[in-house]
């Protein structure tokens, strides 16, 4: 695991075990912002995504880790070595690659790894990138309902262009698109037709 890997996921897991995401405290303590890795090597507009012969389902599309503990490996099979333990059940990746029972994922770092198909769930979840607020009604004038940190993962419901509806840590409420990583429509990846 490599130094630059672990400051930001420390953050994500010590966000996860104190309940700093959701900032009950001071917001002042909380990370200001979370720099996930680009979509760069995702196609330009025009570019169709795939549906995959192994799963039916598109490629590129967004999943969540199943569980608490997830190992990624460095290849589509339990021979290959584990490159990285995830410890955050919930958190957004993208599929962007498949095999029979692999699924190579990106993480909203930018990692690469391959997991086991049944360590992803289909339910969508986000990743807030900044400080922010879980409004009431989807417009920056309407009852605050929570904060958050940087890092916070929040089931994701409906988005329209400007706002996405989320639940997190038991609230639900209407958060800024441009502060979730995994929100966004994905385009096909060059060489995933």
């Amino acid at each position: 695991m490599s130094k630059n890997r672990r400051s930001p996921l420390l953050f994500l897991a010590l966000a996860q075990v104190f309940g700093a995401a959701f900032a009950l405290a001071s917001p002042a303590l909380a990370q200001e912002t979370l720099t996930p890795g680009s979509f760069k090597a995702f196609a330009a507009d025009g570019m169709e995504a795939r549906v995959s012969d192994f799963s039916g389902q598109t490629v590129p599309r967004y999943a969540s880790l199943r569980y608490g503990e997830v190992n990624g490996r460095a290849g589509p099979s339990p021979d290959y070595p584990v490159r990285w333990t995830y410890e955050r059940a919930g958190l957004p990746v993208v599929v962007i690659r498949e095999s029979k029972d692999w699924r190579m994922i990106r993480d909203p770092m930018g990692d690469e790894v391959w997991i086991n198909q049944s360590q992803l769930a289909a339910k969508r979840t986000a990743i807030t990138t900044q400080v922010g607020v879980i409004y009431r009604e989807p417009r920056t004038d309407a009852v605050k309902i929570a904060r958050f940190g940087a890092g916070a993962v929040v089931s994701l419901g409906d988005c329209g262009q400007v706002w996405c509806r989320v639940e997190g840590d038991g609230r639900k409420g209407w958060v800024e698109k441009a502060d979730l990583w995994g929100a966004d429509t994905l385009r096909a990846a060059p060489g995933n037709r």
